[in-house]
């Protein structure tokens, strides 16, 4: 009732297991005879009865990325089995409201085993993120989708799909590269007569990987009250955009934008980072606002701790360090200003962190009037070393350019007698004597043939294929230079970091629609379906 008071309708969820377990039978020609299953399916009716004649009931959507434990790729037999089932009792229950399912993204193994045996869906849903769901309404078709289809998740580029850093750590776009990408699938979806609906993710503000990767809003308390510009719920720049998509109109008062960061002087190209333990490494953002109000930064480290959590399970949120920022107080836990000095002297070498900056107005130039919205970027970085003379990894490097790599040149694989001083330490960084260098993010060398690294990886290959079950799984789907980098990882030595194309950058592009993002007016609904007309103008709901 209150949704229906807000002009709002709720696409309400049936919960069904993941538990990958749950759906290794169905072969009974009667399901219900599984006790389980049938106790399952009397919550689910009893939900639907309870709710079907709400005036705010979009649809029903059973289930929620339920293959994702099975195979997320194509889903099982059963799976679909036991989905058409309930769909049918959630049906028989509520003839007046569609039914949808929602998938784990859209692949066509998956899309096709749907169409097959779960025949009495009404649409679709699809939980898709960055250019995927740009792209959804093509690839359904060109798979033979002719159904309608819904975007239940859509936001900017999904953390599996992100680049890394040379060290494996998440690159994270800025909110204002974030901006174009909830742009385009909002257009998108309006522009598709088959797509009946999008919901931007999050509505609000979880810790996912990083304190900013899906949220629309900042609900951290850590970096919104008790700072120097409070900003509780504070609302990210995408908002704007949406709103904009939304109602066809901009708002009064626009956010701030990021334009660059820079890091002692230097821009940053990929929106990460090494810096050297040093008392002032300068930090510098540089944004705008397009109302020209002032503006202040409030910056932010905690170490890089990610979780390993899957499927937005909950996941930890990573403390403040405190005692980096010179010229704040000693147990500060974020510094104010556009540019600010930050103390990595104690940071551990070696060690990975992760930098925050929330770009606001400036409360001197604004006073109660501040919106609260804001612009930030999260910054993997590492520390690493210069080693001095009569350190251990100086001495071990200077041995290997002297000596070792014409004496054993199998010990230091990739190397040879012309090999920097960085290169050398970079390679005894991966063998796990030497701390990372500060002249050198990358050094890699695919092993060739007749170097022992070569030969273990193709005993590793070999191993693999004839006993799967004694390794990890994804080397049965990786190719050579996985295997090699899997060696390098186990730390004997015997292998560097094999190459691979396109390491730690960060291209965006502009993806389709983000023409659109300062028109004067959005394209209005087409019209259609009364599902059409409810287009993103919805609230979710789950039923446990």
């Amino acid at each position: 009732a209150e949704a229906a008071s807000l002009g709002l309708r709720i696409s309400a969820g049936i919960w069904m297991p993941h538990t990958s377990s749950y759906y290794e039978n169905c072969s009974a020609v009667d399901m219900s005879h599984d006790e389980f299953w049938q106790s399952e399916l009397d919550r689910y009716v009893a939900a639907v009865n309870e709710h079907k004649n709400s005036p705010g009931l979009l649809w029903w959507t059973v289930g929620n990325e339920e293959e994702m434990e099975v195979d997320v790729f194509r889903g099982n037999e059963c799976v679909w089995k036991r989905l058409e089932w309930a769909v049918q009792a959630v049906k028989a229950a509520d003839p007046d409201h569609p039914v949808g399912t929602v998938t784990a993204g859209a692949m066509e193994p998956k899309v096709k085993f749907i169409e097959e045996l779960v025949p009495s869906l009404d649409f679709l849903g699809v939980n898709s993120y960055g250019d995927d769901a740009v792209h959804l309404g093509e690839s359904l078709r060109s798979w033979d989708w002719t159904k309608p289809y819904a975007i239940m998740e859509f936001g900017p580029s999904g953390h599996w799909a992100a680049n890394r850093t040379e060290w494996g750590a998440y690159i994270e776009e800025t909110s204002s590269e974030k901006v174009p990408r909830y742009n385009a699938t909002c257009y998108t979806c309006y522009d598709d007569p088959q797509c009946v609906g999008a919901f931007a993710f999050v509505w609000g503000w979880k810790w996912e990987k990083t304190g900013t990767w899906y949220n629309m809003f900042n609900e951290w308390e850590d970096v919104t009250t008790g700072v120097a510009v409070n900003c509780t719920s504070c609302e990210s720049e995408v908002m704007e955009v949406m709103q904009k998509c939304w109602t066809g109109q901009h708002r009064v008062v626009r956010p701030p934008t990021l334009k660059g960061i820079y890091v002692d002087g230097v821009r940053l190209p990929n929106m990460s980072f090494v810096a050297p333990r040093s008392d002032s490494v300068q930090l510098r953002v540089e944004a705008h606002h397009p109302l020209g109000s002032a503006l202040v930064g409030i910056w932010a480290l905690t170490e890089e701790i990610v979780s390993h959590a899957v499927g937005g399970a909950w996941e930890a949120t990573n403390p403040l360090l405190s005692g980096v920022w010179p010229s704040h107080e000693a147990d500060a836990t974020t510094a104010s200003g556009l540019s600010v000095s930050l103390d990595t002297s104690k940071l551990k070498v070696g060690g990975e962190y992760r930098l925050y900056v929330f770009v606001r107005q400036d409360p001197d130039s604004c006073g109660d009037i501040c919106e609260k919205q804001e612009a930030y970027a999260s910054l993997p970085f590492r520390i690493c070393s210069v080693p001095i003379e009569g350190e251990v990894c100086h001495r071990q490097v200077v041995y290997a350019m002297e000596a070792g790599i014409r004496q054993r040149p199998d010990l230091y694989p990739g190397l040879n007698i012309n090999s920097t001083f960085d290169e050398v330490q970079m390679l005894l960084h991966q063998q796990g004597n030497c701390p990372p260098p500060c002249g050198l993010r990358l050094w890699c060398s695919t092993a060739t043939l007749g170097s022992l690294c070569h030969d273990q990886v193709r005993w590793l290959m070999d191993h693999v294929g004839k006993h799967p079950d004694s390794h990890p799984s994804w080397l049965q789907t990786t190719d050579f230079r996985g295997f090699q980098n899997y060696l390098q990882e186990q730390g004997d030595g015997t292998c560097p970091k094999a190459c691979e194309e396109d390491i730690g950058t960060v291209d965006i592009g502009v993806p389709a629609g983000a023409d659109r993002l300062d028109t004067d007016a959005a394209a209005p609904l087409a019209a259609g379906t009364v599902l059409r007309a409810t287009l993103i103008t919805v609230a979710a709901a789950m039923i446990a």
